[in-house]
């Protein structure tokens, strides 16, 4: 067939693109068995080196352990994640927040034995990192039912009281109408006057734990009547980035930066709602979101964008676990045990008075593991090796330690100082969690990074792994993530080539576009089997 005959017959297939996909299949089964043989030796050749890792892959976390857990609530995380089969870290993360929620300002903790002016209030933010369908909200709703039933035992008791001083302010009305006319009678006799009954009835304070969608301006009147704190539980961490972005709304976020801080007292002057003041802000914070949308506010505060105010890095206990491969179909009842201990542990600790509030210590030996610790956190820090995002995330840590020391503590029912054991968990929970952050970080690559990176995860699982080869046009058909193009095809196919994952194939000369065939290194099956 002649040139002209070439280039004419593909623009006719470029027209039918049915006809051209079964021609493409032949003629990748041609290329695979008999004309790669005949024109290059690149699928054949013994040759190809060990193909290079990409910088762009998630580097891998810790295993999470049941033994950082207080025995009081591993029951229930064990339980939740073998119903809903997912990794170990979702519900013992949400357990954690929970009890920092329950707790708040209840209790604080001075980790220094003795500079008086550092206290920590223990309460924590932070969430699950997971792409959609992966169980995020069902487990947030699973683990924090016991609180939703202490705080529905509020709102009960709450309607009670309201009943109670209904009745109480119709007693004021009936004895402020029967003083009336005794005042009246007074003074027509010239008597003297009747003693004026008490009219004040106090109003009943509902107590809240909870709250899922308030303003900044509602969360703060919450915290005026609870100064205890409250937990805000958000399914999508991502919506509740975006409406501090919106305009109008930047105040929202020096609310919440100060919230964080569990003492900073807050007024907040609105007309129309008056000035209310709060002597010491705290917000507990739980929620779920996904990476991609994670990604984006990441790479604003590593490019030091308006965004880069610490807000981020706040979320102290963040987890991006690996999704287990295998799966099982669990169909049972949860485990009343597990449930009832949790609810009985909150209702344990909610019921501790915030005006009442005692600053813990460490014990002696506790004590000692801590100032070892903070030394060689303090050493990381100013080593310059980090990138900046990362140092701050990580100094974040210098509270986070004490704090989860004193939330097992508490949980433990221990009531002297902070021993070595849960100092040690703390501990644990840190060195835990900053390989989570690691991997968290790391997602901050180019989008060619990514799409590489991307494509190299279905070579790995196989894909073509029969033909040994595969072409743009099969690639960006599939429209996978970052890989719905030809462009960003090609410049992924790049980084590949770059890391002797794949080669090109050169069939020759041709007239019109290039084939843009690629054959797969054989050494990448032998490595993942």
């Amino acid at each position: 067939m002649s040139s002209c005959e070439d280039y004419a017959r593909r623009e006719l297939l470029e027209t039918n693109p049915a006809l051209l996909c079964e021609v493409e299949k032949l003629v990748t089964c041609t290329v695979g068995t008999v004309a790669l043989e005949t024109v290059s030796p690149t699928l054949t050749s013994p040759d190809w080196p060990e193909p290079e890792p990409l910088s762009g892959e998630l580097p891998p976390v810790a295993v999470f352990d049941p033994a950082l857990l207080p025995a009081s609530l591993r029951a229930l995380v064990e339980d939740t994640a073998d119903r809903m089969q997912v990794p170990l870290d979702f519900p013992a993360v949400v357990a954690v927040l929970s009890l920092a929620g329950a707790v708040n300002r209840r209790s604080a903790i001075q980790p220094k034995a003795s500079d008086s002016s550092w206290v920590v209030v223990p309460n924590l933010w932070g969430g699950i990192i997971a792409p959609p369908g992966l169980m995020k909200s069902p487990v947030i709703s699973a683990v924090t039912q016991p609180l939703a039933r202490i705080e529905t035992r509020w709102r009960s008791e709450h309607e009670s009281a309201c009943i109670a001083v209904e009745h109480q302010k119709e007693e004021v009305e009936l004895r402020q109408a029967a003083w009336r006319e005794q005042f009246k009678a007074a003074l027509k006799s010239g008597k003297d006057s009747p003693v004026r009954p008490e009219d004040h009835v106090a109003e009943p304070v509902l107590r809240r734990l909870i709250t899922q969608d308030a303003t900044a301006e509602k969360l703060h009147e919450i915290l005026r009547d609870n100064p205890a704190g409250v937990l805000v539980i958000r399914d999508e961490l991502s919506g509740w980035l975006a409406t501090l972005d919106k305009p109008g709304r930047e105040g929202e976020r020096g609310f919440f930066l100060s919230a964080w801080n569990g003492d900073t007292c807050y007024t907040m002057d609105r007309i129309g709602r008056g000035s209310i003041h709060v002597d010491a802000c705290c917000v507990s914070m739980i929620g779920g979101i996904q990476p991609a949308r994670l990604r984006g506010y990441l790479s604003d505060a590593l490019q030091d964008g308006p965004q880069n105010d610490g807000l981020l890095q706040r979320f102290q206990v963040l987890v991006y676990p690996d999704h287990p491969k295998h799966w099982r179909y669990v169909d049972r009842a949860p485990r009343p045990e597990t449930s009832s201990g949790a609810e009985q542990l909150f209702a344990r600790l909610t019921n501790m008075d915030a005006s009442q509030q005692s600053a813990y210590r460490f014990g002696a030996d506790a004590q000692e593991l801590f100032v070892a610790w903070l030394t060689e956190l303090e050493h990381k820090l100013r080593s310059g090796d980090l990138h900046p995002a990362l140092v701050s995330h990580l100094a974040k840590y210098r509270s986070l330690m004490p704090s989860l020391a004193l939330l097992f503590h508490l949980a433990d029912g221990a009531t002297s100082a902070i021993c070595l054991q849960h100092a040690q968990q703390a501990a644990a929970w840190c060195d835990y969690l900053e390989s989570h952050v690691r991997r968290i970080y790391s997602m901050i690559v180019s989008p060619e990074r990514r799409a590489a990176v991307e494509l190299g995860s279905h070579l790995q699982r196989g894909w073509k792994c029969e033909v040994g080869s595969f072409s743009v046009r099969d690639v960006y058909r599939k429209c996978w993530a970052d890989l719905d193009t030809p462009e960003k095809v090609r410049s992924a196919v790049e980084l590949l080539c770059d890391a002797a994952w794949v080669r090109e194939i050169h069939l020759g000369e041709r007239v019109g576009r290039p084939s843009e065939n690629y054959a797969i290194n054989p050494r990448l099956y032998r490595r993942t089997k």
